[in-house]
């Protein structure tokens, strides 16, 4: 047996964006149904779902509005 077969690899965090855009697809959203929950954009939320905005209002209130915000 070799060492790396030895090394236990820990669980992967998802991404914020990530764990978003899994929540909203398994509610069966679509990005302009959490637009017009939230109140931003499509192009907000896609942003947010691709971890290329990481502000922290708009990341609160989309988990709050796919019942996800206590695991961020």
């Amino acid at each position: 047996m070799n060492m790396a077969s030895k090394i236990v690899k820990s669980p992967v965090a998802r991404s914020v964006g990530g764990l978003l855009a899994e929540a909203r697809a398994a509610r069966g959203y679509s990005l302009d149904d959490v637009a017009e929950t939230t109140g931003l954009t499509v192009a907000e939320v896609t942003a947010l779902e691709n971890d290329t905005d990481f502000d922290a209002s708009r990341i609160r209130r989309t988990a709050a509005a796919l019942g996800v915000l206590d695991k961020i």
